[in-house]
This record gives structure tokens, sequence and C-alpha cells, in this order.
């Protein structure tokens, strides 16, 4: 009688190789998703916005459109005090503007914008001012009304609905440079901001 060991090495199940298999197409997908919208956001470079109709909510009385004529480049960020992925966010954009207060080519424009249609501009300002608070922000933050600013970065980029947030890099001509469409990883809006600045 043998005294070698028996092989007890069981055959994978199906639902093994199902678990597998559907792992495999998960990544996959992610992978296609990831590429989509690297393409689709160097698609938008280049276009153009007709105008920003912006107006202050919070912690400043200068009209927005002083800011866009003034500064060569813009970063524009749209978000929500009721989208979790903005609230995620935010604390980035407080840095960026507090890093680029004072620098004379770039300024950070923060657009608070709710969750009904037509917006409460009360309810909004409200609701706003106690995010941020809670958050450290003391910063001049602006509202959209009309929607009509988000209206047409929708049009620009070709979009049924927007997407929160949406942060947008313009040009002294609110010609597109970069464009992000959801939230952004930890330090990227900086980084594209420092290579932009960089090239000039």
């Amino acid at each position: 009688m043998s005294n070698l060991p028996s092989d007890t090495t069981q055959p994978a199940s199906p639902s093994a190789y199902r678990y597998l298999l559907l792992a495999g197409l998960f990544m996959l997908a992610g992978i296609s998703f990831l590429i989509y919208l690297g393409r689709e956001r160097q698609s938008f470079a280049g276009r153009q916005l007709p105008d920003l109709d912006l107006k202050p909510l919070l912690n400043t009385t200068v009209p927005a459109q002083d800011l866009v004529s003034k500064y060569p480049y813009k970063l524009v960020h749209f978000w929500g005090t009721w989208c979790g992925p903005c609230l995620q966010e935010y604390p980035d954009i407080i840095k960026l503007q507090r890093k680029y207060a004072d620098d004379p080519r770039i300024v950070v424009i923060s657009i608070s914008c709710g969750s009904t249609t037509p917006e409460a501009l009360d309810e909004l300002e409200f609701d706003t001012k106690i995010f941020v608070q809670g958050v450290g922000g003391d910063l001049p933050i602006y509202c959209d009304p009309a929607m009509y600013s988000r209206i047409q970065v929708a049009n620009i980029i070709g979009r049924s609905g927007f997407a929160y947030p949406t942060t947008l890099l313009l040009d002294k001509q609110l010609k597109i440079v970069d464009a992000w469409i959801g939230s952004t990883g930890p330090g990227e809006l900086d980084r594209a901001i420092t290579k932009l600045l960089e090239k000039k």
C-alpha cells in the first residue's frame, strides 16, 4: 500500500468560475469606462461657452462677470450640498481657492446649485452657509439662479442632463481648457492647474 498522500484537490465549482468571469467582466467594463471618460474630457477642449450668468450667493458682492473678465483662467466648479460626491470633493475646492487667492492668473469660482427647479435662493443660501461653515469655508460662492450657465455647459458638452459635480477650466475667451464631469481624485485639479500655469 502506498504511503503517498492522496490528491484532495477538488475541481472549481461552476459558481466559482461564474464569479471569476463576472469579476473579469466588471474590471474590463471599468477600464473601458475610464478610457471613455478620458477621451470624453479631451473632446471638450477648445469648445467655447457663450457666457456665464452667475450671481453672488455667499461671502461676496463682487459680480462674477468681473472675475470672468479679469482673470486669464477660471476654474468653474458646479456643486450642491445635496450631492454626496460634491461634499467629499469640496474641501479640495476650498484649498484651491485659498492657494490661488492672490494669483493674478487664475480664479476659482465656486457655484452652489440647488436640487430643485426652479431653485429657491433663500433655501440655497441657507443650506450652503450651513455646509461651508461646517467645513471651514468662508470664501466667495456664487449661484446660477436661472440655470443658464448649466444649460450652456450641458449644450456644449453634449449631455441631456447636468452632472454634479462638474468642473471646467476656462481661458480668457471662455474656451474649455479641461473638464471634469463627476468628482475628481485628491489633488487632481491642483495638478492640472499647476501644469497649465507652468506652460505660461
